[in-house]
């Protein structure tokens, strides 16, 4: 296997006079300040904002452009006591977002139900002859839930037969937005709200405490609820910035006590004790509620986090559960096919397909191949008529939905956002779509994209580090998508020793001005498969985190990249 492309590190601006006086004033320790001001938190204020600011207000709910017609509207319903229904997608975001909506609106007395379109017979989004069977069922008003922003003729066919439309959504807009009567996004270019990283699980939480905001209410309490918009946005990789930080701080707290039945169950098949984190959210519960809607129906992860009854929470679990390990085992032989196409496909975008793929398992492959080679990767799984549903990942800096939208003639359906996009397109068409997709990102992937970057914080002596540190470190987090983990950069280690372990993880002894520094990287493989000899010096980026032995704390180096020192 050749060894993984080469990274540019990119090392953030380092100013000794603020970290000085940032350290200073704030009593925190040189490290921790110059991570501070390498992301340009320079003064006072806005240190002590980023060290402590996931505790601070979000921004007001009405902000966001059509929400008080919202409201009013589901005040409407609950008045004259109207049949409303929440249509959701398959996805963590979806289930989550259909969740909240549910609790809510019973909470209100409202006879409430919700639909969620299954992946594979179905697809995406709203659909005609779901909307015809929910207006025929005596429906009045249907709340979208991560869906319907591109769904125009679908919404046009809900007003004819009488449904009124509030769409809670955050992928991309068109050029104009469906006939609705409300469209809540806060990617509208007009939208009016300060942030527009909430997720639809963050959506649906905003509408409820605007709701209770303007009418009140006693029977429901929205904070109550980050929970599950801590796992929207986790699971759908949305920035855990600005106001996300402190939905997913608290939504962690509440995921870590387990006040859900559903989630103490899902835990407990996991394999989970104690605290959520991250990382918790993003390996072990998310992929457990997504497998419902990749290989089963995504109504059973809704049912999983609404029932208060632990005897179906257990069973609801053990299903969950049990999809997954059949999603891993199918995942391990699409990966195995794709990247053996992959390696072989022309430079550019990788665009395969197949009718041998599980089309809810498409997406986590796609991602996948663009972790491995760094490449926007476009995968298609097939049906016996030849219509394909196919998931798209690309690589920071080259939007995968402007590709698409570039593409669209060779396209029944698309839709998503820069990073992932969803489409559908017959099988005949699919040489040409990808002939012109390489056209498309030829310029893109020619630039400074086509090199992974590696942002790194700083530079550091190679040196004793407190588990002390790391605790001052974590108060900048949650880190995840557009919060990362503080990387610290380390040159000229000595490699006392190296080795594979578990299932190829790197472990490293390395010295450096006297001071041993334990490091693991995962899945890194041996120094050797990296181009790499453990006789001359190396430099690392690093995560700091703690690790306790034999009721020993000691700082552990989590390895992001390792290199060969220059003139080593």
């Amino acid at each position: 296997m050749p060894a993984p492309v080469s990274k540019e590190w990119v090392i953030g601006p380092s100013d000794a006079e603020a970290c000085a006086a940032l350290s200073g004033a704030l009593g925190v320790h040189r490290l921790t300040a110059a991570v501070l001001v390498a992301r340009g938190h320079r003064s006072v204020s806005e240190a002590r904002a980023a060290l402590d600011g996931a505790d601070a207000p979000g921004p007001d709910p009405f902000l966001l452009a059509g929400m008080e017609q919202a409201v009013d509207r589901l005040h409407q319903a609950r008045r004259r006591r109207e049949q409303v229904l929440a249509y959701g997608d398959y996805d963590v975001d979806g289930a989550c977002a259909t969740s909240l909506y549910l609790g809510f609106l019973k909470s209100l007395g409202l006879a409430a139900s919700f639909y969620i379109p299954h992946r594979v017979k179905e697809g995406y989004g709203l659909h005609a002859d779901s909307v015809r069977r929910i207006a025929a069922s005596g429906t009045t008003l249907l709340i979208t839930a991560d869906c319907g922003t591109t769904s125009h003729d679908e919404i046009a066919l809900a007003r004819s037969l009488g449904l009124d439309v509030i769409v809670t959504d955050h992928h991309l807009p068109g050029a104009t937005l469906p006939p609705a009567l409300v469209v809540l996004n806060p990617c509208r270019r007009d939208s009016g709200y300060p942030f527009s990283g909430l997720c639809s699980g963050g959506l649906a939480y905003k509408v409820a405490s605007a709701y209770c905001q303007k009418f009140g209410t006693t029977e429901f309490d929205p904070e109550a609820q980050v929970d599950l918009v801590a796992l929207s946005t986790i699971a759908d990789v949305a920035p855990l910035q600005h106001e996300n930080r402190r939905l997913v701080r608290r939504g962690l707290d509440l995921l870590s006590r387990g006040n859900r039945p559903g989630i103490r169950a899902l835990k407990a098949v996991a394999g989970v004790e104690g605290g959520c984190g991250v990382g918790t959210v993003g390996f072990a519960l998310a992929p457990r509620i997504n497998a419902a809607g990749r290989l089963g129906d995504a109504a059973d992860a809704v049912r999983l986090l609404l029932t208060e009854d632990e005897r179906e929470a257990g069973q609801l679990a053990g299903l969950l559960n049990r999809l997954n390990q059949e999603r891993q085992r199918l995942e391990d032989g699409i990966i195995a096919e794709a990247v053996q196409a992959a390696e072989v496909a022309p430079s550019g975008p990788i665009v395969l397909a197949s009718r041998g793929w599980h089309q809810g398992i498409v997406g986590i492959v796609a991602a996948r191949l663009v972790e491995r080679f760094h490449r926007p990767a476009v995968l298609i799984a097939l049906d016996e008529r030849g219509v394909g549903r196919g998931s798209a990942r690309s690589i920071p800096g080259v939007s995968v939905y402007d590709a698409l939208l570039q593409c669209r003639q060779h396209l029944d359906a698309f839709g998503g956002h820069a990073a992932a996009a969803g489409l559908t397109i017959r099988e005949a068409r699919i040489p040409e779509f990808r002939d012109h997709l390489s056209e498309v990102l030829e310029g893109p992937l020619a630039g400074p994209a086509a090199r992974p970057r590696l942002p790194c914080d700083v530079e550091v002596e190679p040196g004793g580090f407190l588990p002390s540190v790391v605790q001052e470190l974590a108060r900048l987090g949650p880190f995840g998508s557009g919060n990362p983990e503080p990387t610290v950069v380390l040159r000229r280690l000595r490699v006392a020793s190296a080795r594979v372990v578990g299932v190829d993880h790197l472990k490293l002894m390395l010295t450096g001005r006297g001071v041993r520094h334990e490091a693991i990287g995962f899945r890194m493989g041996s120094l050797e498969s990296r181009g790499l000899s453990p006789a001359g010096p190396v430099d690392i980026a690093c995560v700091l985190e703690t690790n306790t032995w034999n009721g020993t704390e000691r700082v552990q180096l989590r390895l992001r990249d390792v290199r060969a020192s220059v003139n080593g």
